[in-house]
């Protein structure tokens, strides 16, 4: 059987692809990097209350809740990337990433109290690249979860 000469091994751009449904393809990417914000901030609050609840009932370090708090912005970012990529239907790492760096350029401006405060320190940078890496894994669970 010869192969088709129209396609030559591309998808057709005409055509929807099957798998997708109408709803996801036409989302704009600024919709859902702003949805998976939306779920980050609800994520984190939801995550901070938890970790008042067990400060409350279980007396821990200072530490360890600073490290437990981390933690769970990292998931609340995981959790929002998700979100973004489950809405877009593609591009999950790029869109889910773009809301890490986002929301922990956010946060770390917040924690400032204005954008030039804040310091460019190692800590600082391994914060916005560990944001970027979680919300890009959750992008990827999101569109693979379509």
């Amino acid at each position: 059987m010869a192969p088709d000469r129209t396609s030559r091994g591309r998808p057709d751009r005409g055509r929807p692809e099957k798998n997708v449904s109408p709803e996801r393809t036409e989302c704009g990417w600024f919709l859902a990097v702003v949805m998976g914000l939306l779920v980050s901030v609800v994520a984190l609050i939801a995550v901070f209350f938890g970790v008042a609840i067990y400060d409350y009932f279980v007396s821990a370090q200072a530490a360890f809740l600073g490290t437990l708090a981390s933690v769970g912005s990292y998931l609340a970012t995981g959790i929002g990337g998700f979100v973004a990529g489950r809405k877009a239907g593609r591009r999950g790492l790029i869109y889910g990433g773009l809301v890490g760096l986002v929301f922990a350029a956010a946060i770390l401006v917040a924690g400032a109290g204005s954008p030039a405060t804040v310091p460019l320190t190692g800590a600082t940078l391994r914060k916005l690249f560990f944001s970027a890496i979680a919300g890009g894994i959750g992008g990827m669970f999101g569109v693979a979860s379509t």
